[in-house]
C-alpha cells in the first residue's frame, strides 16, 4: 500500500499513471475474459478476449494471464467491479512477490531478517516499480517460488514439492510467458547443480518426470494457440529486432522519472528508444551483496597458506582470461561459458580454494548465467565481427524464444538473483546482533532505506472512464445478443477521454462491462483486420468503411458523440439521415448505437483465394516493366524478386489510382497475383482490370466494383496473396489495374507482381 499509495484508497475509479498505464485496462480485460468464459458469461473460448474480433484464440497477441486470473476472479465475481479487482490483483502479487522472496531467502541463508529485506527490495526494484502499469510484468511472485520449491523437491525429494514445483512454473506460463522463458536457463542451471550435490534416488526422476510431463500438457494446452498462430500471422522477431533490444550495463545506472530520490539516475527516453532500458537493483541491494560476497572470500583468503591462495589467484585468473580469448576467437560466448564451467569443475576436483561454495556459489552461478542471457544475442563486437551471447543460442535453437522482443527485460532475473545474494550479506550482519531489539531496529533501518532510495509515492494517479457508474449505452448494449460483434468511436481521436493508446485501450476495459466482443482497441501488436478496423470506424458514414466493418463480422457501431473531433461533429445524425445502412437502435444525451446493414449480405462474404489455373506458367519478370500514377519511378521495385522492397503510393487509397504492367512482347496471360507481406490491407479490394493488346482496348477482363476482403487476409495475413484470375486467358501486353472504392485509411502498395499464362 505505501509503495503504491494513494491507489489503494483510490481502488475503484483509478490506476496508477505510470508509463504505459492503459495496459491497466487491457490486462483488466484479459483476465476477465478468462473468468468469463470459464463461467459462459461471454460467447468465447478460453482461448479467446472480448478484443480482436472476429479473431479466434487472440490471446496470442498478449499475455494469456490464466494464472494471475485465479487472483482477479474472486475480487470480479464479488465485487462485480473490474477495476477494483484489476487492482487488488495488482497489490496481492506484489504482496505474494515479497513473500515469496522472504521465504527462499530465509531457506537458503536461516534468517528470516535477511528474507524480509530482500523481499522488499525485489518486489519493489526499480524495474519493477517502472512496469507499475503492466502487471504481467510486476507480478513476479512466481519467480522467487519457483526457486523455492525446486530446492525443496530436490532436497526433499517428496512428491508434492515437485508437483508444487511445476504447478508454480504453470502460473508464471499464465502470468508472463517472457519469465517463464527467462527461468528456463536459470532453473536448469540450479537443477543441476542441486541434483549433483543431492544425488536423488531413481524414483525422484520417475515422479519428478511424471509431473513435468502433466505440467507440460496443461502448458501446451495454454500456450498452442501462440505456436499454432505463427504460419498465419508475423508474431516472430528476428535476430536483428531482438538484438536491438538486448540488455546494456549502462542500464544497471537507470532508474524512471517516477523514482522521487535517485534523481542523478534517472533514465530519459530519448526520441524512439526503448522505453525499458531500468536494470539498477538499488544501493542497498547492492551494498548487501557486496558484504554477501566479500565475507566468505576474506574468510577463505585468511585461512590458507598465502602461496597455494596465490597460486589458486592466477588458476582463477587463467581460467578467465582463457574463457575471455575463447570468446573472442569463436566469437561467441557459449564456448567462453562452457570453458569457465570446465575449468571450475577442474579446480573443484583437485581442491583448489572455493571461496564460494554451497548455495550461495550455486546463485552466483545463476547471476553470471542471469547477467550473460540478459545482454542479448550481441552483447559486444570484436575485430569487426559481433560476438554472439548465449542468449543467441536460445533465440535460434529454442521454441518460443523468438517470439520476445524486448530481450531487456531479463533485468528482472539480475535484480532477483542480486537480490538473494544480497540475503547472504544481509544474513552475515544480522548474525553479529543477539537481541531482538537490535535485529528490530537495523530491520526498520533498512526497511527505511529501500523506502527512501526506491520512493515513488504518492504515485499519481489516472481516474478511468466509467468506472464508476458505467454510462446506460454500455448497459444497452450489454442486451444486445451476446453473439453481436460491436466497434466504437471516436478510436484515437477523441476531444478528451478517448485520446491516443490510453483511448484506445479504454475500450478494452469496458468490455468488461458490456460482455460482447469488438473489432476496435488497442494493443501494443495488432493483426491486419484490428487496424483497419480502427481506420474504418474513423471514416463513417463512408460507404467502404461500413463494408469493411461488416465484412469483419461488425453488427453494431456505439457513437460516444461528446468526445468526437470537431471535423466529425454530427455523425450520429450523418447515419441517421441513411436509414438503409444504418438503423438506430438506442439514443440517449450524446450516445448512439447504430445497426449496420447491407441489402446483399451476399456481397460481404469473405472471398477465397482462387487456385492458380491447372498448368499455369510463370512469366519471366524480366518481361515485364512497371508504372503507376503515383511515384512511377519506384514502380519496377514490385518486379525485383525482393518481397522487402516494395511500391507505395504514398497516400491514401482513392479511386482512379492505378498501377500497369507492360509486357516486352503480346502473351497470353491466365492470372495475376500480388503480394504486400505485412501490410494486406494495402492491396485493392475494389478494382477494374482492363487490357490493350498495342492499340486494341480489350476492355475490362475482371472486375470487383464494391470492397470485398478475403478470408485468408483476415485470418492468416500471412499467407495472404491477391490472386485474380481471369474468367478466359488473353493475349495482351498491357494490364491495368485500378482502385474503385478504396479500403478504408490504407495506402496502396505492392511488394511483389507476378503474371502467369495458361498451360501449353
Amino acid at each position: 500500500m505505501l509503495f503504491t499509495w494513494p491507489l489503494a484508497a483510490n481502488a475503484r475509479e483509478f490506476v496508477l499513471r505510470a508509463i504505459f498505464h492503459w495496459d491497466a485496462y487491457t490486462n483488466a480485460m484479459i483476465m476477465g475474459s478468462r473468468v468469463d468464459a470459464a463461467l459462459g458469461r461471454a460467447p468465447m473460448t478460453l482461448h479467446d478476449t472480448y478484443y480482436f474480433a472476429p479473431l479466434r484464440n487472440s490471446i496470442v497477441f498478449n499475455e494469456n494471464h490464466f494464472g494471475l486470473s485465479l487472483i482477479f476472479a474472486p475480487f470480479y465475481l464479488i465485487s462485480g467491479k473490474p477495476l477494483l479487482a484489476y487492482n487488488l490483483t495488482l497489490l496481492v502479487s506484489l504482496t505474494l512477490s515479497a513473500f515469496f522472496t522472504y521465504l527462499l531467502v530465509r531457506k537458503l541463508t536461516g534468517s528470516g531478517w535477511a528474507g524480509i529485506i530482500a523481499g522488499v527490495a525485489f518486489a519493489y526494484s526499480p524495474y519493477a516499480l517502472f512496469e507499475m502499469g503492466r502487471i504481467q510484468l510486476v507480478a513476479t511472485q512466481w519467480i522467487p517460488l519457483s526457486f523455492l520449491l525446486l530446492h525443496r523437491a530436490i532436497e526433499t525429494q517428496r512428491p508434492r514439492d515437485g508437483v508444487a514445483f511445476w504447478c508454480a512454473i504453470l502460473l508464471q506460463i499464465g502470468t508472463c510467458l517472457y519469465y517463464a522463458m527467462f527461468l528456463v536457463p536459470l532453473l536448469s542451471l540450479l537443477g543441476c547443480v542441486l541434483i549433483s550435490r543431492q544425488r536423488p534416488a531413481p524414483r525422484f526422476f520417475a515422479w519428478f518426470g511424471a509431473a513435468a510431463a502433466g505440467a507440460g500438457l496443461v502448458a501446451l494446452w495454454m500456450v498452442f494457440p501462440y505456436f499454432s498462430a505463427r504460419p498465419a500471422f508475423n508474431l516472430e522477431r528476428s535476430l536483428s529486432v531482438a538484438s536491438s533490444n538486448d540488455g546494456k550495463f549502462g542500464f544497471f545506472a537507470n532508474v524512471h522519472p517516477t523514482n522521487y530520490t535517485l534523481t542523478g539516475l534517472h533514465h530519459v527516453v530519448a526520441s524512439g528508444a526503448a522505453h525499458d532500458e531500468i536494470a539498477f537493483p538499488g544501493f542497498t541491494a547492492t551494498a548487501l551483496l557486496v558484504v554477501g560476497l566479500a565475507v566468505p572470500a576474506v574468510n577463505a583468503l585468511s585461512r590458507a597458506d598465502r602461496s597455494k591462495v596465490l597460486a589458486d589467484v592466477g588458476r582463477w585468473i587463467a581460467i578467465a582470461l582463457g574463457a575471455f580469448v575463447i570468446s573472442i576467437l569463436t566469437h561467441s560466448l557459449l564456448l567462453g561459458t562452457l570453458a569457465i564451467g570446465g575449468g571450475i569443475w577442474f579446480l573443484a576436483r583437485n581442491g583448489s580454494a572455493l571461496p564460494f561454495g554451497g548455495d550461495r556459489g550455486a546463485y552466483l552461478g545463476v547471476l553470471l548465467v542471469a547477467l550473460s542471457m540478459f545482454l542479448g544475442i550481441h552483447p559486444f563486437d570484436w575485430d569487426g565481427e559481433p560476438v554472439r551471447g548465449l542468449y543467441y543460442y536460445f533465440h535460434t535453437y529454442f521454441p518460443g524464444f523468438n517470439g520476445i522482443r524486448k530481450v531487456g527485460r531479463q533485468a528482472v532475473m539480475t535484480t532477483f538473483v542480486i537480490v538473494v545474494l544480497a540475503g547472504f550479506g544481509g544474513s552475515w550482519i544480522f548474525a553479529r546482533l543477539r537481541g531482538l531489539r537490535d535485529r528490530l531496529a537495523l530491520t526498520a533501518v533498512l526497511l527505511g532505506l529501500l523506502a527512501y532510495e526506491l520512493r515513488c509515492f504518492p504515485h499519481p494517479l489516472e481516474r478511468v472512464w466509467g468506472a464508476a457508474q458505467p454510462p446506460s449505452v454500455l448497459r444497452f448494449v450489454a442486451s444486445l445478443p451476446a453473439e453481436d460483434m460491436l466497434a466504437f468511436t471516436p478510436q484515437n481521436t477523441g476531444r478528451a477521454i478517448f485520446r491516443g493508446d490510453d483511448g484506445m485501450a479504454l475500450y478494452n476495459y469496458l468490455a468488461l462491462h458490456h460482455k460482447h466482443r469488438f473489432v476496435n482497441g488497442q494493443s501494443s501488436w495488432q493483426p491486419p483486420v484490428t487496424e483497419l478496423a480502427r481506420r474504418s470506424v474513423e471514416r463513417l458514414p463512408d460507404d467502404a468503411a461500413r463494408r469493411a466493418l461488416l465484412s469483419m463480422g461488425a453488427r453494431h457501431i456505439v457513437i460516444l458523440e461528446e468526445d468526437l473531433p470537431p471535423e466529425r461533429a454530427g455523425l450520429a445524425e450523418k447515419l441517421a439521415a441513411r436509414p438503409e445502412e444504418y438503423q438506430r437502435i438506442f439514443q440517449e444525451g450524446s450516445h448512439s448505437v447504430f445497426t449496420l446493414r447491407e441489402k446483399d449480405t451476399r456481397s460481404l462474404d469473405l472471398l477465397p483465394t482462387p487456385p492458380l489455373p491447372d498448368g499455369a506458367r510463370l512469366i519471366p519478370q524480366a518481361e515485364l516493366r512497371a508504372r503507376a500514377s503515383l511515384r512511377p519511378d519506384r514502380a519496377n521495385l514490385t518486379l525485383d524478386g525482393d518481397p522487402d522492397t516494395y511500391w507505395t503510393g504514398g497516400r491514401f487509397q482513392a479511386p482512379d489510382q492505378y498501377f500497369e504492367v507492360d509486357l516486352s512482347s503480346p502473351r497470353a496471360v491466365a492470372a495475376l497475383e500480388l503480394t504486400a507481406a505485412a501490410r494486406v490491407m494495402d492491396l485493392p479490394a475494389s478494382f477494374r482490370l482492363t487490357a490493350h493488346n498495342g492499340a486494341q482496348d480489350l476492355g475490362v477482363v475482371e472486375q470487383r466494383p464494391l470492397l470485398r476482403l478475403h478470408r485468408e487476409q483476415i485470418f492468416e495475413p500471412k499467407k495472404f496473396v491477391l490472386r485474380i484470375v481471369l474468367a478466359q486467358p488473353t493475349t495482351l501486353d498491357r494490364l491495368r489495374l485500378t482502385i474503385i472504392q478504396p479500403v478504408p485509411g490504407s495506402y496502396f502498395s505492392i511488394h511483389e507482381l507476378r503474371a502467369y499464362g495458361p498451360a501449353q
